[in-house]
């Protein structure tokens, strides 16, 4: 009876053994499966990492803001501000041309002021105004928006000139050598074309008025080939110089009742270049004053605006040099 009884005790061991190894075995197969991802939640995730945010693009800056300052300082060591308008969406796969602009004596600054009242007082003036992206009044040019352009604007200060000559003394015999500022603002013309590769050289330009009048006839008179048109407006040049920008596309003009700078000036300039064979436009505005600057720019608001004056512009090119094939030498 003990031998049997031992031998039930034995199986029953055995039975308990295997019962407790094969749920050991169970609940090893459970924690080994991997869990099952919520889809909804995964779903979620990947559309929050692959949805790009919304780009909110902001308009490009206009009025005086479309300016930036800057200020070049030469080999001597003398500074001059000036303001720079890169054209809007500008891309070095085009060509631009460039304007260069020189104001009046009253648009210098005081040593004294701020940089920005330095700025305002030249873009207080419609005749800056109307070179920035924006500009609008009626029977305007709309300069920007119909011909990009590069605009550069020095600025002078008081006691400085843009000429080695009284503004205000009409026709004068032209100094060997120019005044710091006019030199300055032509290196500016050139650093920036290094700057911009997309600056045209066959298309610079360069106006100006009164005192800057002067500036421009000056400029052609020194450095005739440089730039491929030029508008003076109520300024004086040296008439014994004329001939050698006979064939410079030349616009001027001023009113025959100017009591501040002698019409005689314009009207030298121009006898000079007819009769050294050049064919410049001019026109004078009979009864008009000094301040004619609006009919050429196109700010006066009405229909008294001369017009083409910037089609005109911005149609000069400097002629391509004639091809020479190279040399051969043996």
């Amino acid at each position: 009876m003990l031998g049997i009884a031992l031998a039930i005790a034995i199986l029953l061991a055995a039975a308990d053994g295997y019962l407790q190894a094969t749920s050991a075995s169970k609940n090893a197969e459970v924690k080994s499966i991997p869990s099952v991802p919520n889809k909804k939640t995964e779903e979620i995730k990947t559309s929050a990492v692959t949805t790009a945010p919304k780009l909110h693009s902001t308009p490009p800056p206009t009025g005086s803001d479309a300016f930036v300052t800057r200020v070049f300082t030469n080999s001597q060591g003398l500074s001059l501000t000036y303001y720079l308008y890169v054209p809007n969406n500008y891309t070095p796969l085009r060509q631009y041309p460039l304007v260069l602009l020189l104001h009046g004596g009253g648009e210098r600054s005081n040593p004294g002021w701020t940089a920005a009242e330095k700025k305002a007082q030249l873009f207080n003036q419609s005749y800056v105004q109307v070179w920035t992206p924006g500009y609008s009044v009626p029977y305007s040019s709309h300069i920007q928006q119909r011909w990009p352009c590069f605009v550069v604007i020095p600025q002078l200060s008081y006691g400085q000139y843009w000429v080695n000559a009284p503004v205000g003394g009409g026709s004068y015999s032209q100094t060997a050598q120019p005044t710091p500022w006019l030199l300055m603002s032509k290196e500016i013309v050139g650093s920036l074309q290094k700057e911009y590769r997309a600056i045209d050289p066959g298309r610079l330009y360069i106006t100006g008025l009164s005192l800057g009048g002067y500036g421009v006839w000056d400029a052609i008179e020194r450095w005739p080939t440089y730039f491929a048109a030029a508008i003076p407006i109520a300024g004086a040049g040296d008439p014994s110089k004329a001939a050698s920008i006979k064939n410079l596309p030349i616009w001027a003009f001023q009113g025959s009742d100017d009591t501040v700078v002698p019409v005689s000036g314009s009207r030298d300039m121009i006898a000079a270049l007819e009769a050294a064979g050049g064919h410049p436009r001019y026109i004078e505005y009979p009864g008009a004053g000094h301040v004619v600057w609006g009919y050429v720019y196109g700010t006066t608001g009405t229909s008294q605006n001369t017009p083409g004056v910037m089609s005109w512009l911005f149609s000069q090119k400097q002629p391509e040099p004639p091809y020479l094939p190279p040399r051969f030498v043996p």
